[in-house]
């Protein structure tokens, strides 16, 4: 498989140290050229970001062309980017501030982002905001989800 994008959700444990597995379905859609190092930042929504390298180099570019040279910088100094990397059980160990950041505890949930892109998320916050759990979160998903013509609706009409 060679994708340019993760595919897909994970949730796994977190050790007392906050090492994690990174999940196989998501190792199994790296490439070589993608490799076992990643870079761990904060992100928007108190989760954390997981770039592989050339998804980081992509990010930081787009974000030196930001216009708003303040913004640039707040955003720069607020990441609190980490490098990190696969160790011989495929577990990446998570710095103490970003877990803390995050709420991560005892378990987080790998959730595709952009490209080779993965979102961090507590499992309980990440429910509540998009777990579709009452039929007006369902409503709005599907309002959502056909609205933009991808796929038929209901009725059988695009």
């Amino acid at each position: 498989m060679n994708f340019t994008s993760f595919i897909g959700q994970a949730q796994t444990a977190i050790d007392g140290k906050g090492r994690t597995s990174f999940p196989r379905d998501f190792r199994r859609q790296l490439s070589a050229a993608d490799g076992n190092e990643f870079v761990v930042t904060r992100g928007p929504d108190q989760t954390l970001r997981l770039f592989v390298l050339s998804e980081y180099e992509k990010f930081m570019a787009d974000l030196d062309q930001r216009s708003d040279r303040r913004q640039t910088d707040l955003v720069r100094r607020g990441l609190c980017a980490t490098f990190v990397e696969l160790d011989g059980q495929n577990r990446i160990l998570l710095p103490k501030i970003l877990l803390e950041y995050a709420g991560l505890k005892d378990e987080v949930l790998y959730v595709q982002a952009s490209g080779k892109t993965l979102e961090l998320w507590n499992p309980d916050r990440f429910n509540a905001k998009y777990g579709l759990q009452t039929n007006e979160a369902m409503a709005a998903f599907d309002a959502a989800f056909y609205g933009e013509g991808l796929t038929e609706g209901p009725d059988g009409k695009r």
